[in-house]
């Protein structure tokens, strides 16, 4: 990677960057390398260098412990939004609040559900996010990915959405996506927003950093009331500490670091498998390249 010049790819980009500024954790790794794409010519660009790469929106579910060689793209800048009457075509940076915003000024309803959810398209895309009863998929007509550095249009009905995951591989790049939204009543809309809200900030720990829920609920049961029940609330591990407002949830309470954060997630997932027999599954991403 050291071989390559990237000053001449007339990209933005930084070097040798803390990620704890790149992700909701306030936690992270450095990275030798972060580039800002502004379009899709400069992310193919991008891609088609010979490294490893890893692609991030808002970092709002993510875990940098280590990266070795690896080059970070940030999607941020790809972030037009453009609507057609009733349809929006959105770029993979945008953020779901910024999205959410656009459509109600623009009279249309449907993405009220992202409320509180810090990431963007493209992240909210490949983990089929979700909250306050909607999920992404639900409005979705079809998404625009790269493959092979080839433009291909999926639609809906040839990605298979689940409970916080899709079929979307790694190797498939989500550039942007388009909805089918409605004209509606955006009084209500916005009254629902601030029950939203008022719910998030009275359920979740609002006032930390965190990565929201770190573990998917094994349905029926909810990830949160499991922890809770075995007194799980508060247990620490340096600055991380598992939530007293929401047991799903791990915050930063200072300047934990990202193995504090690793192992504290470790020690409450090996618990819950102990005493419960149920082994939690990561919502959160893990980036620990050795």
């Amino acid at each position: 990677m050291d071989r390559i010049n990237f000053k001449t790819l007339n990209i933005e980009y930084y070097e040798n960057v803390n990620l704890s500024d790149y992700c909701t954790w306030k936690s992270g790794c450095n990275a030798q390398y972060i580039f800002y794409p502004k379009n899709i010519n400069e992310l193919k660009t991008l891609l088609n260098l010979k490294c490893k790469k890893y692609i991030i929106g808002n970092g709002s579910n993510t875990l940098f412990i280590s990266l070795k060689n690896t080059i970070v793209i940030s999607t941020k800048k790809m972030k037009s939004i453009i609507f057609d009457g009733e349809i929006l075509k959105v770029e993979c940076g945008a953020s779901l609040s910024l999205v959410m915003s656009k459509c109600l000024n623009n009279g249309l309803t449907g993405f009220e559900f992202s409320t509180g959810i810090p990431g963007t398209i493209g992240g909210a895309l490949i983990t089929n996010a979700g909250a306050n009863g909607g999920t992404i998929s639900d409005n979705l007509i079809s998404v625009s990915i790269l493959d092979k550095n080839t433009e291909i249009e999926l639609l809906k009905e040839e990605i298979k959405f689940e409970y916080r995951k899709s079929s979307i591989t790694p190797n498939q790049i989500i550039i942007g996506a388009k909805f089918k939204l409605v004209k509606g009543d955006i009084l209500k809309a916005k009254k629902n927003i601030n029950l939203y809200l008022k719910h998030r900030n009275e359920t979740q720990p609002v006032k930390f950093p965190s990565a929201g829920s770190v573990f998917r609920n094994p349905l029926p049961k909810f990830a949160g009331e499991i922890i809770e029940e075995l007194g799980l609330k508060g247990l620490s591990e340096g600055d991380a500490e598992v939530s007293e407002l929401h047991a799903n949830y791990i915050v930063n309470k200072g300047k934990a670091n990202p193995n504090e954060i690793f192992k504290l997630i470790e020690k409450v997932r090996k618990k819950v498998l102990q005493k419960k027999g149920i082994k939690l599954l990561n919502e959160v991403k893990i980036v620990n390249e050795k």
